[in-house]
C-alpha cells in the first residue's frame, strides 16, 4: 500500500481517496459532538466521538456512502483531546449518566485491534461513575480489550439483524453467531453488553428472521445488557442512487419530517410493538427507539421517551446540550424544517 505524508485529506492523490487507504491525524475541531438524530425527532441525547471516520465492511445500506464520499477511513489517533472533553461534560452533570459513543461515522472496532483507541477511552473514563463509553460494531474483534483490568461502565455493543440480511448485505462483517459469541466473550470479562437491531428490514417473513435473533438474546443475564435499540430501515434521497437495485429498496417509502424515507407509520408500529413484545420476554433491557417521532413512541409505548420510566434516564438533556435537564428534545429542533412533510406525519 503506498504511503503519502499529507496534513489533510486533500493532500492525499485522488486515485487514492477511497476505502482503500488509511489517513491518521489528530482531533480537528469539537471532540466531541451530540448525536446529529434526525431532524423533528426525538433524540436519546447520546454523544458521539470520531475515533474511526469510514467504514470497509461493505454494508449496502450504509448511510455514510451519502456523506462521506468515499473519503480515505481515517483514524483520530489522539485520544486525548476527546477524553478531556468527555470529562467535563461529565463533571458538569453529576449524577446525571452520561452516554458517549464512538461508532456513528465508523465501525469501533475494525481497526481496533490495530491502533487500541478504543481501550485508551475505557481506561481514560473508568473511575468516573457516570459515564458510559460505548464501542458499537458489526466484527467481532473484542479480544484485545478483554483484559483491561478498570472497565468502568464501559459497553461493547453489536449491531444485529436478521441471518439473511447479513449474508446478503453486510459483506465483510462479522456474522451473527461470531457477533454473538463476541458478545458473550465481552460479558464473561466483565463488560456490559448492547444490542442494536437498526436497520430492521420488513420484508415478507421477516418476524421469523428477526425471532431467532431475538430470542438468542435469551443467553444474556438481564444485568449485563444495558439497553437495545430499534430503528427500521430509512434512507435520505441521496443514498438511493449509491444503494444500486437491492431487493428492499422494492417496498413503499414516504419522505418523512427529516428529509428520510421510511416504511409508513402504521407499519413501523406493528415492527416496533412485534420486537418489544418479543424482546421482553427474553431479556428485561431498557429498549429503546432510534430517530422516531414523540407520535411514533406514544403508539408503542403509550409514553414520550421521558415518562417512560425504562428509557427516562437515556433520554434526559446534558446541561451543556444547551436544552434544560429533563426536556424531551426532538433532534435539530432549532433547524428548518424540510418542505416536504411526511403526510403519515413521520
Amino acid at each position: 500500500m503506498p504511503v503519502f505524508q499529507a496534513d489533510s485529506h486533500r493532500d492525499i492523490p485522488a486515485p487514492h481517496r477511497s476505502g482503500e487507504t488509511l489517513f491518521i491525524t489528530s482531533t480537528r475541531g469539537e471532540a466531541l459532538g451530540p448525536c446529529p438524530g434526525s431532524r423533528g425527532h426525538v433524540c436519546c441525547n447520546y454523544f458521539t466521538v470520531d475515533v474511526y471516520m469510514g467504514c470497509s465492511l461493505g454494508c449496502s445500506y450504509c448511510i455514510m456512502k451519502s456523506y462521506l464520499n468515499f473519503e480515505p477511513v481515517t483514524v483520530y489517533a489522539d485520544t486525548g483531546p476527546p477524553i478531556a472533553r468527555i470529562r467535563e461534560l461529565a463533571a458538569a452533570n453529576p449524577g446525571r449518566l452520561v452516554r458517549v459513543g464512538s461508532g456513528e461515522t465508523g465501525d469501533s472496532l475494525q481497526l481496533d485491534p490495530v491502533f487500541e483507541l478504543s481501550g485508551e477511552f475505557i481506561r481514560g473514563l473508568a473511575d468516573l461513575p457516570n459515564v458510559v463509553f460505548e464501542a458499537k460494531t458489526k466484527t467481532d474483534f473484542v479480544g484485545h480489550l478483554l483484559g483491561i483490568p478498570e472497565k468502568g461502565r464501559a459497553v461493547i455493543a453489536f449491531s444485529l439483524n436478521a441471518r439473511s440480511v447479513s449474508g446478503a448485505e453486510e459483506e465483510y462483517a462479522a456474522g451473527l453467531d461470531e457477533r454473538l459469541s463476541a458478545a458473550r466473550r465481552a460479558v464473561d470479562a466483565g463488560y456490559r453488553t448492547a444490542f442494536h437491531f437498526d436497520p430492521i428490514m420488513a420484508f415478507p417473513g421477516w418476524e421469523a428472521a428477526y425471532g431467532e435473533v431475538v430470542d438468542a438474546l435469551a443467553a444474556f443475564p438481564a444485568d449485563r445488557v444495558a439497553w437495545i435499540s430499534l430503528g427500521t430501515f430509512r434512507y435520505p434521497g441521496a443514498l438511493k442512487d449509491r444503494i444500486g437495485r437491492r431487493p428492499y429498496l422494492f417496498d413503499e417509502f414516504v419522505p418523512c419530517r427529516d428529509g428520510k424515507f421510511r416504511y409508513l407509520q402504521r407499519r413501523r408500529g406493528r415492527v416496533y410493538r412485534w420486537f418489544l413484545d418479543r424482546i421482553r420476554a427474553v431479556c428485561d433491557a431498557p429498549v429503546y427507539l432510534c430517530m422516531e417521532s414523540a407520535d411514533m413512541w406514544r403508539k408503542v409505548y403509550g409514553r414520550s421517551a421521558l415518562a417512560n420510566p425504562r428509557t427516562r434516564g437515556l433520554f434526559q438533556a446534558l446541561k451543556s446540550s444547551g436544552h434544560p435537564a429533563g426536556e424531551e428534545k426532538h433532534c435539530g429542533e432549532n433547524l428548518p424544517r424540510t418542505a416536504r412533510i411526511d403526510t403519515d406525519k413521520g
